[in-house]
């Protein structure tokens, strides 16, 4: 007669932001945990939302990441529990290489914001030693393209033999593209069906391209536009209300989720994926960039700011790089002459260059090596 079965291993996974739980990265993170085996408590500074989607394998705890936290917490047995630590950014990475080394326990982290150069941001050297710290011990770190791979060597100071592996942002399992839904999206943004309609997702400012778009939104009265803006100033939104476009211009107030945001863009034309901030991070965006992989994925080519690791999309066909505003209204053109190869074209650097699911695989190997020295 068999005996009970022995308790699963649980995994601690530390987020910056609650609402990260269902970004592709974390999600995938997150799957592979639970593929070998690991129940998976997701620690966040708030409430990170339903978990649904994950079953009821993952549960979510709150965490705070300070000095005072860490002296009064980190050192209390319960931890003990945890057959391993992961966690994403400066904040929560710090906490993770704590705990690993206080408990001897693995870790590994998601690189997925490297604070160097004019983008160190506010944390303390201390902070930030207890964060490159963690980096160096970690079993692998993980980043979200290859051209990230010698940044966080640099930044970390991570010696030549330690893994780094590449999961972009980008969901393995994407929505299908639904015309239905296509249809009325249209119909609910006011948009006529064929109007050649650009798309803008996430941070909406100049370093993303927004007077890029306004200018040739106003250059070209038969073009339109989708905004579905993060973070932006009331002021803002209140001012792009009254531009003049006579009905041209859509903004998404609510906040979608992960896969509202991807199921919608089957209704745009072309996407946006500029990023003129010139610290190293966002020069080194390729297939990190969650909007860039959300357009590509479902079908839709991309206007991007003139970076090496955006060449593929020309390469592939999926897409045009520019070097500033003067070149964009053309790009747009370019792309717009023919949609249905271009769609092609997207499905195929899809498949052929970000490969989410043979990425995933490997990631999944690399959790599963963590039990062995």
């Amino acid at each position: 007669m068999s005996g009970p079965s022995p308790p699963r291993p649980i995994a601690a996974h530390f987020l910056l932001v609650p609402e990260l739980l269902h970004s592709p990265p974390n999600e995938a993170i997150i799957s592979a945990l639970l593929e070998n085996g690991f129940d998976v408590h997701v620690y966040a500074p708030g409430p990170c939302g339903s978990t649904a989607p994950y079953g009821e394998r993952v549960t979510t705890h709150l965490v705070a990441y300070s000095m005072r936290w860490l002296l009064g917490q980190a050192w209390r047995p319960h931890w003990r529990r945890y057959g391993c630590f992961s966690g994403t950014t400066e904040d929560p990475i710090a906490v993770v290489g704590v705990l690993a080394r206080l408990h001897r326990r693995p870790c590994f982290v998601l690189g997925d914001e490297i604070r160097a150069g004019s983008y160190r941001g506010p944390r303390s050297k201390r902070w930030k030693r207890l964060c490159l710290n963690a980096y160096r011990r970690a079993r692998f770190t993980i980043v979200n393209d290859t051209h990230r791979v010698p940044l966080v060597r640099d930044y970390a100071g991570l010696p030549p033999a330690q893994p780094v592996l590449v999961y972009p942002g980008c969901f393995r399992n994407p929505p299908e593209r639904d015309p239905a839904l296509r249809q009325r999206l249209r119909q609910r943004w006011g948009l006529g069906p064929d109007a050649l309609t650009l798309a803008i997702s996430g941070g909406f400012n100049l370093t993303a391209g927004a007077d890029w778009l306004l200018d040739a939104l106003h250059e070209d009265p038969a073009l339109c536009a989708v905004i579905q803006p993060l973070g932006v100033d009331p002021l803002a939104l209140y001012l792009l209300r009254r531009l003049s476009l006579g009905g041209r211009l859509h903004i998404e107030t609510g906040r979608l989720s992960w896969q509202e945001a991807w199921r919608s863009a089957v209704g745009y034309d072309i996407g946006l994926a500029v990023y003129t901030n010139p610290a190293p991070q966002f020069q080194a965006m390729g297939v990190s960039s969650n909007r860039l992989c959300m357009y590509l994925a479902m079908g839709v080519p991309v206007i991007c700011s003139r970076q090496a690791s955006f060449q593929f999309v020309e390469d592939f066909g999926c897409g045009v790089m520019v070097d500033d505003g003067a070149g964009f209204l053309a790009a747009a053109h370019q792309l717009g002459a023919d949609l249905d190869a271009r769609r092609e074209d997207c499905a195929r650097c899809f498949h052929d260059h970000i490969r989410p699911k043979e990425r995933y695989r490997a990631l999944v190997e690399a959790i599963g090596a963590l039990g062995r020295p």
